[in-house]
């Protein structure tokens, strides 16, 4: 169930935590799907994995604003479920406006995750399409693997 209008102002103050559970760091804004006006991004103060050469430094030093998707994400008792990974997020594009997300930096965001606007995540990161050749049709099936 994506992220309501109504659940928009507790993620806004929410920590995103990835698919796994680890914590990637707190929401810092929401960025609204400017065609649904419906909430479809989060900036997120991405907090490194502490090594070595970070410990001891100020965490907001080794921190950095990161866009995560909203798509399949959900929200609950104070945590924003990413469907990402901690990397990903950690690793996507970094330019755009703070108070905008514009159509270009968008659409690199969803490259970047595999995305489509659509909300399509069988999107091929290098080609931005849906489009499969015969040698990947594997053929495709919401459904659970049979049990053997």
């Amino acid at each position: 169930m994506p992220i309501t209008e109504d659940q928009a102002f507790l993620v806004a103050r929410a920590t995103a935590v990835d698919r796994h559970g680890q914590v990637v760091g707190p929401v810092t804004g929401i960025y609204y799907d400017d065609h649904t006006g419906a909430p479809a991004w989060v900036s997120v103060r991405v907090t490194g994995q502490h090594t070595e050469s970070t410990r001891g430094q100020d965490h907001d030093q080794t921190a950095a604003q990161r866009f995560a998707p909203l798509a399949s994400a959900s929200y609950a008792r104070g945590r924003l479920h990413l469907d990402v990974t901690h990397q990903q997020v950690r690793d996507a594009p970094t330019d755009g406006d703070d108070d905008h997300l514009d159509s270009e930096h968008e659409v690199g965001l969803y490259r970047h995750y595999g995305l489509s606007p659509a909300g399509d995540t069988d999107v091929d990161p290098d080609t931005a399409s849906t489009a499969r050749s015969r040698a990947d049709d594997t053929h495709a099936t919401l459904l659970p693997p049979a049990e053997s």
